[in-house]
């Protein structure tokens, strides 16, 4: 069972949580926004070790610290220029669509069903959403929006990740899709897949490298110099394609990330 302590900063470095994972093989540092600094490590490991380990990676941490805070400040601002709001289309680049979205008020006899506070979407042919709840309700119109983009993520981008899996012969497990804020996919020790809903805002060849990144885990299980050269062979524009990842969470719309009400970052 896993187990979460929180540490005391190391010199200068920043405070950091340590959690034990019945399943890691090796120490592994994740940087988050909410989390912050979080180790994760085997079970049985000498945790005296810890600062030293940190140390000897201060560069890297200081570096994912300082990217993150550039992020959350660009962030503040846009969600300052740009509000958000509930969409009137939306647009998703990863698979060619766009959708036009009308808001209409449930109707009087249907507002008496038990799951009336629900909003739904309806997906007509001709490219629209019919969001059919109380458009004055944000919170549940996006949700709604949110349970509707799950759904047309699962059915777009999990049959192009067995696509490319069967084309680079490569073995995944379960795939699920989810709604993350920090990752735009990940994989399990035992290669299950999870891809955000917000990879349907990207460009394909973008997608696609992500797709191909974490089919690459599924045999390299880390960031080593084997791993970047195993991406490398699969995607040749894996640099490219990392750089314009950097700047991609730009394309996600506001009104998916926050609603009205909801504490800038």
């Amino acid at each position: 069972m896993a187990r979460d302590t929180l540490q005391q900063p190391c010199g200068t470095l920043p405070g950091y949580s340590v959690r034990e994972s019945a399943r890691a093989r090796r120490v592994r540092l994740v940087m988050s926004a909410d989390g912050g600094l979080e180790v994760v490590v085997p079970r049985r490991f000498d945790q005296r070790k810890i600062p030293g380990l940190l140390e000897s990676k201060r560069d890297w941490i200081e570096r994912a610290g300082a990217r993150i805070r550039d992020r959350t400040e660009a962030r503040r601002r846009r969600l300052e220029a740009d509000p958000p709001r509930l969409p009137e289309r939306i647009v998703l680049p990863a698979v060619g669509e766009e959708w036009r979205v009308e808001y209409r008020l449930r109707t009087t006899r249907a507002a008496s069903s038990p799951k009336a506070s629900a909003s739904v979407v309806r997906e007509r042919s001709d490219g629209r959403l019919v969001v059919i709840g109380d458009p004055d309700d944000f919170g549940s119109c996006r949700d709604a929006l949110c349970r509707w983009l799950s759904r047309r993520a699962r059915r777009v981008l999990v049959p192009r990740l067995e696509e490319l899996a069967l084309k680079h012969r490569l073995a995944h497990g379960r795939i699920s899709i989810r709604h993350q804020h920090s990752r735009w996919a990940s994989c399990s020790r035992r290669n299950t897949i999870s891809l955000n809903v917000r990879l349907l805002f990207l460009s394909p060849s973008v997608v696609e490298h992500v797709l191909l990144h974490e089919l690459c885990h599924t045999v390299e299980m880390n960031h080593s110099p084997r791993f970047w050269t195993l991406l490398g062979y699969h995607d040749p524009e894996c640099r490219v394609h990392r750089k314009l990842l950097r700047a991609a969470w730009t394309a996600v719309p506001t009104w998916l990330d926050h609603g009205p009400g909801e504490a800038l970052l």
